[in-house]
């Protein structure tokens, strides 16, 4: 056999066998996959009946013991009551700041919120739908395809800080809808447990590259201090305007779909302590 027929077999083998590892880890990740990722290729999936304890033993700030939980609907707070109807119910929809993924469940901020309203209402249900990095474009995308079904008498919208100087869903934002593929490469991932897997795993990897990870603890004292005069001020807030633009029709957006689906609105402005 003469060396390119050798080498051709030998590459056919690899594929093969690249082909048939390939489709049973596929098969594998379908019957049973122990890995909890919030995103299937580019679609938002919940985490339900999920307990995540986190050993703390890197900011003081925060317990050493922090327990994240999730019920069936993929949120944290107590299960949706039988008789749902009875019930002043409030979901909050944000980032990271609304989902609190390091603090417990009992000290995110729409928990203490749900125990103050617990004093002035007889049946209140809050629970806290926030997701880590969430901008207005993924918020519509999380009230279409999970809330509208819920159906809870207000959603709380915590929003700003994902927003600032964008004009256009990201990546994820835009392919976060059902059925919304932008060409077959994005269509095969979606479909695929293993090129989920992989794909997410790599998004992990490049957030430990990028230090892009929470929890954290920073001294703002350590931090350098920028200053600006008024006409550097003045340019910044100038270009900001295409973006509120912009970010004016999402919240507009979102105000009609929970009219449509009789949901009250409520916007709270997103509090920084910098910038």
């Amino acid at each position: 056999m003469s060396k390119g027929k050798k080498l051709l077999h030998r590459f056919l083998y690899i594929l093969f066998f690249t082909a048939v590892v390939f489709i049973g880890m596929e098969i594998i990740l379908r019957i049973y996959n122990p890995f909890q990722f919030r995103l299937k290729g580019d679609e938002i999936v919940l985490p339900v009946n999920t307990t995540l304890t986190i050993h703390n033993e890197i900011n003081p700030k925060l317990d050493s013991l922090i327990v994240n939980s999730r019920n069936s609907l993929g949120f944290r707070g107590a299960e949706k009551p039988a008789d749902f109807n009875s019930y002043l119910s409030i979901v909050t929809v944000g980032g990271s700041t609304t989902e609190c993924h390091f603090n417990s469940d009992d000290k995110t901020w729409p928990a203490i919120l749900g125990s103050e309203l617990q004093n002035g209402f007889r049946n209140v249900w809050v629970n806290n739908a926030g997701l880590d990095g969430h901008s207005t474009f993924g918020h519509q995308v999380l009230l279409h395809d999970h809330l509208v079904k819920v159906k809870p008498n207000i959603v709380l919208f915590l929003t700003g800080v994902n927003d600032i100087e964008s004009d256009q869903p990201s990546f994820h934002d835009q392919q976060n809808k059902r059925g919304a593929w932008s060409d077959l490469k994005h269509y095969i991932v979606n479909n695929s447990e293993v090129l989920s897997l992989l794909l997410n795993l790599a998004r992990g990897w490049k957030a430990q590259q990028l230090h892009n990870t929470s929890g954290v603890n920073i001294d703002p004292s350590t931090l350098p201090v920028s200053t600006m005069n008024e006409k550097e001020g003045n340019a910044v807030l100038l270009r900001q305007q295409p973006y509120l633009q912009g970010y004016t029709k999402r919240v507009q957006q979102l105000i009609d779909t929970c009219t449509q689906y009789g949901i009250k609105p409520v916007f709270i402005t997103q509090p920084l302590l910098y910038g």
